[in-house]
């Protein structure tokens, strides 16, 4: 692979999206046009085999009123119609190509959450000049200018994940000088580009798994507003706020590849001088992969399982977390918050029992039935997914009938 540095290129195109805000004849800047230059609108219609990509004259959109942040940190970066506007990566699916540019870091985290088996690779670009900050829980304090991709595509076979590929989304979020906002790119048929698609979109999508089996099913591409639902928190005020999901130091502690070289992901942001704060190896959080029994016990696996799967909701400062009093993060010791012998607030019937957790029986946990049903209106997470994770919810079986069991009577 290789080794970043400040990328020519890339900062150019920033300052260029920049100045567009600043000289716009609008005080307010244009408004978002969903895919301008598209025949295909934004209603979430499959693909009806015309090209997504929009008209490369179309210019670049302005970001809308972001949620309430920093100030005085400059004009807001006005979002371009197409992924390849932002300048982060090189080539395109349809060349082999989507690398990232040099200053555009890739990284993996040691547990993911899941999307429908979605193939997913995830860079962050910390503008030049700037440094993030180390948080040992929440998300790494990321300055404003930071870029974060992440890119969602199936294989025809997930037995060859690296074979027929196919590209179906890029979401980037953007730190503005104001907070954060989300923004959804789709790809066109010929993968040659990906264009921004606020009112979401659907996909038909077919691969084989890793029984042999084939499955089909719609991906659904959020939308603008719906990436909210997962990323807001409350702050101190009670408003909500978009954070980051991921990039929380104990699921990017652990090694990638870097210039031909194995390295920390987190040490490495750190010799690039792009994270300060970082504490010594020893003391850092490490999430294991909670589908390698080797890396961890039942309970720690099923609990990071839960955290990056569930817990940006189910949290004290998520919306659905204060509703629920459901708390799932992996900072929750109450077993009674977690949900054992706990009745929903809100659940309804049948969802599979009438206990959050009935301890050594999973079948009546409505935790389980929820991450395992495919019903709409009954399944969690409520967006995100179409097919239940067989391995997840499997996890969290062994995990409810592993604990004492109890009537909760």
């Amino acid at each position: 692979m290789w080794t970043p540095f400040v990328n020519p290129r890339l900062s150019v195109v920033l300052l260029a999206l920049s100045l567009a805000a600043c000289g716009s004849s609008d005080p307010e800047g244009p408004r978002p046009t969903p895919d301008a230059g598209t025949s295909v609108p934004d209603a979430g219609t499959e693909d009806a085999g015309v090209p997504d990509a929009g008209s490369p004259d179309a210019g670049p959109v302005d970001s809308g009123t972001p949620d309430a942040g920093e100030p005085d940190a400059g004009p807001p970066l006005v979002i371009p119609n197409t992924l390849s506007g932002y300048g982060l990566f090189t080539g395109s699916p349809a060349d082999g190509g989507l690398v990232p540019v040099e200053g555009n870091v890739p990284y993996t985290l040691s547990t993911a959450l899941f999307s429908d088996y979605a193939v997913k690779s995830r860079t962050l670009y910390i503008p030049p000049g700037k440094t993030a900050h180390y948080e040992p829980m929440a998300a790494l304090d990321l300055p404003v200018g930071t870029l974060i991709t992440k890119t969602f595509a199936f294989p025809a076979d997930l037995r060859k994940p690296d074979q027929d590929v196919r590209y179906i989304e890029t979401r980037v979020l953007v730190h503005q000088p104001a907070g954060w906002e989300a923004w959804p790119y789709v790809w066109n048929t010929e993968q040659t580009e990906a264009t921004l698609a606020t009112g979401g979109r659907s996909r038909d999508v077919t691969f084989i798994d890793t029984e042999g089996e084939t499955r089909s099913f719609k991906y659904s591409v959020p939308s603008k507003n719906q990436c909210q639902q997962c990323h807001h928190l409350l702050d101190d005020q009670g408003a909500q706020v978009m954070h980051p999901i991921g990039v929380k130091a104990r699921y990017l502690h652990h090694d990638n590849t870097y210039g031909g070289v194995e390295r920390d992901q987190l040490e490495y942001l750190a010799s690039l001088g792009k994270l300060d704060g970082l504490p010594a190896p020893a003391d850092l959080p490490k999430a294991p992969d909670a589908f390698d029994p080797q890396a961890a016990d039942l309970t720690t696996r099923a609990r990071t399982y839960l955290d990056i799967n569930c817990a940006h909701c189910h949290n004290p400062k998520g919306t659905a977390g204060v509703t629920s009093q459901l708390f799932l993060d992996i900072g929750t010791t109450s077993m009674f918050s977690l949900g054992e012998c706990k009745r929903p607030g809100s659940a309804g019937s049948g969802v599979g029992g009438e206990f959050d957790i009935l301890p050594g029986n999973h079948a009546e946990s409505i935790l389980w039935y929820r991450l395992h049903t495919e019903e709409s209106g009954k399944m969690m997470p409520q967006i995100g997914r179409t097919v239940h994770h067989a391995e997840g919810s499997q996890l969290i079986a062994d995990w409810i009938d592993s604990l004492p069991a109890k009537s909760c009577k």
